[in-house]
């Protein structure tokens, strides 16, 4: 694997990758985030596998790969949440006020801009699941997808918007916690 050999980590990959999601998802009780981390640990590993010391286990550097990103998974839920607990329980109140229309504006435009520049069956899962309310199943069958997919397309559209609307992160929860904001 160290030279690059596909076949060698798919055996690795093979032998592994179960025992791996059940860690994971013994600890996240999240089958779609436990394979995330499993898929983003061999990633990783395919990605470092010329610094992967021969000398030490490597059983054990795989399960502290995924260790240390289940709990670096459950941090960032609890900030999460905390976030969340926080813009719920606070006082401000946007209302109607121009400049909470002009921000609401901006960012809507934005989000609709960013929508734009996703594939257009991913679009479209997104809009149906936050804007027309469909479950999962539902735009599923209406579509003809399998729910996974429906899941890891609304998954996706909701980390690219996280990830390009960082700085607003705090105003999108709160938009979110006062049903203001259609897309998250």
């Amino acid at each position: 694997m160290k030279r690059g050999d596909v076949k060698a980590f798919h055996e690795i990959f093979v032998t592994y990758s179960e025992r791996l999601f059940e860690f994971s998802f013994s600890y996240l009780k999240d089958s779609f985030t436990a394979e995330e981390i499993v898929q983003d640990v061999f990633m990783r590993i395919w990605e470092i596998r010329e610094d992967i010391d021969e000398d030490k286990s490597f059983k054990s550097f795989l399960y502290q790969m995924t260790v240390n990103r289940v709990f670096n998974h459950m941090k960032h839920q609890v900030v999460k949440q905390k976030y969340e607990k926080y813009i719920l329980n606070s006082n401000y109140s946007f209302g109607d006020s121009p400049e909470s229309q002009l921000l609401f504006s901006e960012l809507d435009n934005r989000i609709g801009l960013l929508l734009q520049k996703i594939p257009a069956q991913q679009r479209n899962v997104f809009k149906l699941s936050r804007i027309d309310g469909l479950s999962n199943p539902e735009i599923a069958k209406q579509l003809g997808l399998s729910i996974r997919t429906v899941e890891n397309q609304i998954y996706r559209t909701t980390k690219f918007l996280k990830e390009n609307l960082k700085g607003e992160y705090l105003f999108i929860l709160f938009c979110v916690s006062n049903s203001i904001l259609q897309f998250c």
